[in-house]
């Protein structure tokens, strides 16, 4: 995560990027006070933020009240996709003053690159996913488990003739 603060006459900006999260949340929080004690209005751009947790989103919101107390105005501006649908699932879009919304992620906006797609999942040894090949032999328990006979497996029957009773076989 980077952290940028610039004042411009009563206005404070902080630039956020990359993930917001409680290893770094008390940063944001320390320079939003910061700015609160500096200048009358107080926005914080999170275009590149591409993930915010609880405590990030605990860090805006004391902001905002800090701001509120001190009679200071406190706004989000830019706001990427990753963080607006955090803000949204917990409500919190109609309690902060958001002048703009990005409608794009931060991966698509950031200079940095994109990260790597995920490495294809492999197959265990126990899941054939290649139909054209031959079967892979049964692991032991399955071998053992196929021999027993009918009386030693366990089962599961519906005697029609007590009503809705179920019997279980041992």
């Amino acid at each position: 995560m980077s952290i940028e603060q610039k004042i411009d006459g009563n206005i404070g900006k902080l630039f956020l990027s990359g993930e917001i999260d409680l290893d770094n949340s008390t940063q944001v929080r320390e320079n939003i006070k910061d700015l609160i004690d500096k200048v009358k209005t107080i926005e914080v751009q999170l275009s590149k933020v591409n993930y915010i947790d609880s405590s990030g989103i605990a860090a805006l919101v004391e902001g905002m009240q800090l701001s509120k107390s001190g009679s200071k105005e406190f706004s989000l501006t830019d706001v990427s996709n990753e963080v607006m649908k955090v803000i949204k699932l917990a409500h919190l879009d109609k309690i902060f003053k958001i002048k703009s919304v990005t409608n794009q992620n931060a991966a698509e906006d950031s200079s940095e690159p994109a990260p790597a797609p995920e490495p294809e999942t492999q197959a265990s040894e126990n899941v054939d996913l290649s139909p054209n090949e031959e079967p892979q032999q049964q692991p032991v328990d399955q071998e053992v488990e196929n021999n027993q006979t009918e009386e030693t497996k366990p089962s599961i029957k519906r005697d029609d003739d007590d009503g809705d009773k179920i019997k279980f076989k041992r």
